[in-house]
């Protein structure tokens, strides 16, 4: 998922810039892999710089105060990768109050109403969704089917990624990966 986010963010800045990465804490297997997975991503981009991770023990107000010293340290900021919807959260809050909404783009990871209210003011710019239907239909179906004697059962089995932008966020092939209550 991560390779996806940033592979999106670095589009989104044009393939050149400096770019930022929002962490929960190390030692979290799926933001881990999310962070390697972007820094994977960013290594096709010679032109993109990362300038940081920081990790906010998944509290929003950390991830503003984390974001808003990495813009003062580096001014011409140009993306943010948000691993969780509190890494986004925050980054993104820091960016709109700054009036820099547009200018450094904000990647979200989990479509959670939030993130996709934040994606509609403009607050991001990208919300990666998972596609937790296909993760609960594929788990029954491989419990069904070791049941029924079946062993040769893979151990991870992709369900893959939806980006959502502004462009697509309507369209009810995509906002059916919008995580609702």
């Amino acid at each position: 998922g991560g390779k996806i986010a940033c592979e999106a963010l670095a589009e989104a800045v044009g393939g050149a810039g400096k770019v930022y990465i929002q962490n929960v804490k190390p030692g979290v297997s799926t933001t881990d892999q999310r962070e390697e997975g972007c820094k994977l991503a960013l290594e096709e981009y010679p032109d993109i710089e990362l300038v940081g991770v920081d990790y906010n023990e998944d509290d929003p107000s950390k991830a503003q105060a984390q974001t808003e010293a990495t813009l003062q340290r580096v001014p011409d900021l140009g993306g943010i990768f948000g691993t969780n919807v509190f890494s986004a959260q925050g980054a993104g809050q820091v960016v709109a109050n700054q009036g820099l909404s547009g200018k450094v783009k904000v990647v979200a990871f989990d479509a959670t109403e939030f993130a996709i209210e934040q994606l509609r003011e403009g607050t991001v710019d990208l919300v990666i969704a998972q596609k937790p239907a296909d993760m609960g239909y594929l788990a029954v179906a491989m419990a069904m089917a070791y049941l029924d004697g079946v062993t040769s059962i893979p151990a991870r089995i992709p369900t893959g990624y939806q980006v959502i932008t502004a462009d697509n966020v309507d369209d009810p092939e995509v906002a059916q990966f919008i995580y609702t209550k």
